[in-house]
Order: structure tokens, then sequence, then C-alpha cells
């Protein structure tokens, strides 16, 4: 299993999000702070029924959010390879 990235900073429509990656009963989590009163967020990857991974809010809700910003830290993440 990889190390845990260290906090860092991604930017989704003009607005700065800090993110910082978590692991909780075994599982990587990123917490997702918007910085502008928004309630954070915290994000993890799943397996659908056929093995496909997505990405999902924790508690779940914010699915539409989660995919769009799982997106952008999985990019950053394999961007620093």
């Amino acid at each position: 299993m990889r190390e845990l990235e260290p906090p860092f900073e991604l930017s989704l429509d003009d607005q700065l999000l800090s993110i910082s990656e978590h692991e909780l009963a075994g599982k990587r989590v990123f917490h997702v702070n918007f910085g502008t009163g928004e309630k954070p967020l915290v994000i993890a990857v799943g397996l659908g029924v056929r093995g496909e991974k997505f990405w999902t809010s924790i508690p779940e809700g914010r699915q539409a959010e989660a995919q769009r910003i799982g997106k952008l830290i999985a990019g950053y993440i394999r961007g620093k390879k």
C-alpha cells in the first residue's frame, strides 16, 4: 500500500480545495475542505457489484461532488509518479 499523501490543494471552478488523506478502518479516505463555509466532504473509492471502482461520499448523498473531486484527486496523485 502506498504512503498517505501529505495535505495538498486543488482548484475546482476557481475555488481552492484543501485536501488531506487519512486511513479509516483500513480504507483510504480524503477530507475535502472548501474554505467557503460549505460543509466539508469526505470521499473514498468504492467497489460496485461488478468490481468497478467509483468515488463516493461518506455519508452518501453527495455523489456528484465526490465523483468530480475524486477524479481531480486521482489525476493529481497519478501525475506525481
